[in-house]
């Protein structure tokens, strides 16, 4: 896949926004982990179905509220998996252009390549780790987020300063 945008979000009134992620998991508890990970530095939505992320990030994208990042487990227990959803994504030119996270529970190398061929940009295997998801998703955007994903303000940066004392 090509390589993120370099650049800042910009909301349409010209100030910075968090960028959205979807998150989409069959099972009410991975989407409920994801979301307290995620909800310091973005805006979170959650879908229960592969089927439910296309439509959403249509759906968005149509309303001039684009997702910036989809994240799609490989499989659901009904309906279309992961790759499914991701092949859609690609072939639909309104919003081929999101970028997508693999998420699952197969943890070997061919796993990951079987994904990145289907048209995921990243992979993550679970169990996943606050700092890691964290990082793909940094990588995905190509730009800083707002806040550090470590307090409960949104836009609140932490910094440590060890030549300060702090």
């Amino acid at each position: 896949m090509t390589e993120p945008a370099r650049r800042p979000l910009a909301s349409p009134e010209g100030g910075l926004r968090r960028p959205t992620v979807l998150v989409a998991d069959d099972y009410p508890e991975n989407r409920r982990l994801l979301y307290f990970y995620l909800r310091d530095r973005y805006e979170v939505l959650q879908v229960a179905t592969a089927e439910e992320a296309v439509a959403v990030l249509r759906e968005r994208q149509a309303a001039g509220a684009p997702v910036a990042v989809a994240v799609l487990d490989l499989n659901f227990c009904d309906g279309m998996n992961g790759i499914e959803a991701v092949q859609a994504i690609r072939r639909d030119p309104l919003i081929a252009a999101v970028r997508t996270l693999a998420l699952t529970a197969y943890a070997y190398p061919d796993d990951r390549d079987r994904c990145l061929e289907a048209g995921f940009d990243d992979y993550v295997s679970k169990p996943v780790f606050k700092a890691g998801l964290l990082e793909k998703l940094d990588g995905l955007l190509g730009a800083q987020p707002l806040g550090d994903g470590a307090s409960g303000e949104p836009g609140a940066v932490w910094i440590s300063r060890p030549d300060k004392g702090v």
